[in-house]
Parts: structure tokens; sequence; C-alpha cells
């Protein structure tokens, strides 16, 4: 068998490629059947199912990080109103000190090659090609035996149950979050990984027709699971993986058999189930200092419902409205790519955004992260979301139906989290399980707080009522 590198195709005119590696011949659709990996000479010699599981390699040219270097050279920078610090948006002095690293410290090809450490798999569902992380040793032992035990493994050496979990990022994030936490998570032994780019994030193919909205995007993650052999999964997620992961546990109940979400998508109580509830969110809402007295974190959750509406909201509009004319400047302009995605992350994770050693993530990780946008052209593509969301009402779809009772929800609620509301709230669409308050960390929770992100969902994951549900699901019971 001949060994060689192929441009990844769909990505169309993206500066970074992608290093396939198959197998010349399958005869199953799940990772667990798939045997030594090589690769081949060419696309035309591909002759297997598309659908199939590829493993790939991320690399990239080195005219990437020269025109990269160029375009930070020559960039040029706005004025700043005197003594304005972040009330304006992203800090002149920040996006200055980090530009200048990003030009003379960071190291592109080292952190792609860190990035490579992971196992990377493409699959392609729904016509697009996904990019997702992997980690199943199980799948891994079968592979070496030429057995096909798709799904047969259920317990690990020591007897414990295991499980696919399916980790979903949001925007302005990827895969990447989930990073710091994936190692954690593979000592665990419990779980068979599973962690996508959505479409048009990262190295994930972008769509070329309208309508990927989340709840698109949530057919097309449960549709991978599936493809890949796993029937019945867990799905954890925050900003728009909360809102996905909320949508397929509501789409696919029988399938998704536990939820855990770091942001917390809900409406108050319905008036005609619980109005006491629905007459006590309204009137908190007005005044959460009184009808929430003695409750900071239900005051907080309510006054930063406010704060976002009033102060936060002005990029999630524009997004949801005019993504190709943002995109124009975001795509083209590096320094301006990296001011918007600073921004977010300096201004929703918890820390002080002039003070660096305040920050939970290295500069190098938060260039890791604007560079992942940069190099694979997915800024443009990434923000549609909003739009494609916005315009075909998913969130207002997800809103209106309550997540099946018979499907548990763990909810971690960290500190400074720009979107949280009380759980009188949520306890009226979901059956809430575990319920955990965290005194530090914000909006990037798996980011920032990578060991307590893992321990909260562990204990929830392997809790009684999620065990019991897997276990009876898996012998045959209708539950």
């Amino acid at each position: 068998m001949s060994q060689s590198t192929t441009s990844h195709s769909t990505l169309g005119e993206s500066f970074v490629s992608i290093q396939e590696t198959r197998t010349e011949s399958v005869d199953s659709h799940t990772h667990h059947e798939l045997n030594e990996k090589t690769s081949v000479t060419s696309e035309q010699d591909v002759t297997e199912d598309v659908t199939l599981p590829r493993r790939i390699q991320l690399t990239a040219p080195q005219s990437l990080v020269s025109n990269l270097h160029t375009r930070l050279t020559t960039a040029r920078f706005p004025d700043q109103i005197e003594g304005a610090g972040w009330k304006y948006g992203t800090e002149n002095s920040t996006v200055k000190a980090l530009a200048r690293e990003w030009l003379h410290h960071y190291d592109w090809d080292a952190e792609l090659a860190k990035l490579n450490e992971f196992e990377h798999w493409t699959c392609n569902v729904d016509g697009l090609d996904i990019h997702y992380v992997r980690h199943d040793p199980w799948a891994a032992e079968e592979e070496e035996r030429d057995e096909a035990l798709a799904g047969q493994r259920t317990v690990n050496d020591k007897g414990e149950i295991i499980m696919p979990l399916l980790l979903i990022h949001g925007w302005p994030g990827s895969w990447y979050e989930f990073g710091k936490v994936l190692p954690m998570l593979k000592q665990r032994g419990r779980f068979q990984i599973i962690i996508p780019s959505l479409p048009g994030f990262g190295w994930s193919q972008a769509p070329s027709r309208k309508g990927w909205g989340t709840k698109t995007m949530a057919e097309t993650l449960h549709k991978l699971m599936q493809q890949l052999g796993y029937t019945y999964y867990l799905a954890q997620g925050g900003d728009w993986g909360a809102i996905i992961s909320r949508t397929i546990a509501t789409l696919y109940p029988d399938n998704c058999l536990a939820v855990h979400m770091n942001m917390l998508p809900c409406l108050p109580p319905r008036p005609w189930t619980r109005p006491f509830g629905f007459a006590k969110a309204i009137a908190g809402f007005l005044a959460p200092s009184v009808v929430y007295r003695g409750n900071a974190r239900e005051q907080a959750s309510v006054n930063g419902l406010k704060l976002y509406a009033a102060e936060e909201g002005a990029y999630f509009f524009i997004q949801a409205t005019k993504p190709q004319t943002l995109g124009h400047a975001l795509h083209d302009s590096p320094v301006g790519l990296l001011s918007w995605l600073t921004e977010k992350y300096l201004g929703w994770a918890d820390l002080d955004p002039t003070r660096p050693e305040t920050w939970p993530f290295t500069t190098t990780e938060l260039l890791t992260q604007v560079m992942i946008y940069h190099s694979t052209d997915t800024i443009t593509s990434s923000i549609r979301i909003y739009y494609e969301t916005s315009h075909n009402q998913d969130v207002a779809w997800m809103l209106r139906r309550p997540i099946p009772e018979k499907v548990p929800v763990g909810v971690g609620v960290w500190n400074k989290e720009l979107f949280m509301v009380p759980r009188a709230w949520a306890d009226d669409w979901m059956n809430i399980k575990s319920w955990h308050e965290f005194p530090k960390g914000g909006h990037f929770a798996a980011f920032e707080r990578p060991v307590e992100f893992e321990k909260e969902i562990v204990g929830f994951f392997t809790s009684n009522d999620v065990l019991d549900r897997f276990t009876a699901k898996r012998h045959g019971f209708k539950i």
C-alpha cells in the first residue's frame, strides 16, 4: 500500500489542508469495524463509501504563516477615546499586545503538532464532511482483533459501564475548548468520546445552502453518532452546544439518554402548568432584588439576562441579520478577527481583561482558538449559525418544547455565565437531576475551569439516574 498526502477538497480555498488516511476496503460504517489504516494516492483511488469514518491529520502550508505575518506587520489600528478602557469594546493596547505576540512568538507549526496529538477523523453526514476528535480505545481493541463488535463492548476492564459521550462546542469556540478536558476523561476510562466541529466551523465542511441552523445541526450530529455505531449516547454543551444538546434530547430522547448543559436556554414556567411559578418569574424579572432576596445566584441570573440584552447582544443581531457583511471584514483582516473574538473571550470569561495574570487560559491557547478560524477560513460560515437559527426560528421551536421527562438533565452553573436562568424556570421544562453552582468560571467552562468541568460532568453522567437508563436501554427495556 502506498502512502501520500492529499488535500481535503471540500474545504475549498482554505489555507489548511487535511491529510486523510483511509483503508483500501471497508465493509462497515462504524469505527469499531475499521481495520489498520493506510493512505491512498489520490481522490481517484478512493472507492469506499464517503459516509465511512476516515482518519485525518491536520496540516498547513508555509504560505499561511508568511501571509499572516505580512498582514500583522502592516496592520493599522484605530484611535481610542481617552480613558475608555473596555467600555467601547476591545481595548487597543490589548489587541496590539496580542498582535505582537501572534507575530513574534506564536508558533503555529508547534501548535498544529499539538493539535495532531489528538485523534482526528472525518465522516460525511447529510452531504457534509464533518470533522471530529475521537477517543474510543475499545474500538481500537476491536479493530486489532478484526472483530465486528460495534456497540457490543459495554463495560471496561473494571466492570464499569462505558458510554458514548458527545461534547458540543459553540461560538466563538471550537472542539479545542475541550482539549484540556479530554486527557482527564481518557483517564477515567468510562467514555467513548466524540467532539465534532459544527458544520461550517474549523475543519468541518461549510454548508452551501440555506437552513443549517441548530435544529438541522442537531439532526446531523445525531446521524453522525448513529453512523459511527453509537446507538445510545450522552450529550453535553455550552453556548450553541447547549441549545443543540437540548434540541437533540428533545428530538431523540430514546437515543440521547442524558444531557448536561453549562448554559441554560429556557423560558419562564408555563402559566398553565405552574401559574405561581410563572407569576414569580415575571415579577422576579422586573424586581429581582425583591423577589429573589437572599438568593444571590438567582438575582445574578436575572440581572445577567438584562445586561446581555442591553450591553452584550449587539454582536448577536448583526450576525443574525448581516453575517456576510461582517464576514468580509473578519475574513480578510487577522487583526479584525483577533479583536472580534478576543472581546468575547475576555468579556465572557471570569477574568480581568486588563490583567493577563487573571486569565484562565494562556495567550497561546487564546491565539490558537483565533488561528483555527483564520486558518480554515470559517469565520463567515461559523457566524451564519446565528442567521440560520434565527430565520428558521430554531430556538423558538426548542424553547416551546420541554425535554421529555425520561431524559435526566444536569446543569453546571459557573459564576460569570452570561446566559443562565433561575432553576425554578428550568424545572418546568426539563427533569433536572443535578444542579451545581461554582464560584469561579464563566461562559467557557471547559476552557476556563477544566478540572471542575470534568468532575462535574463525570459526576452527573456516572450517577445512578444515567447508568440505570443506559443499562435498561442496552438490555432492550422500553423506558
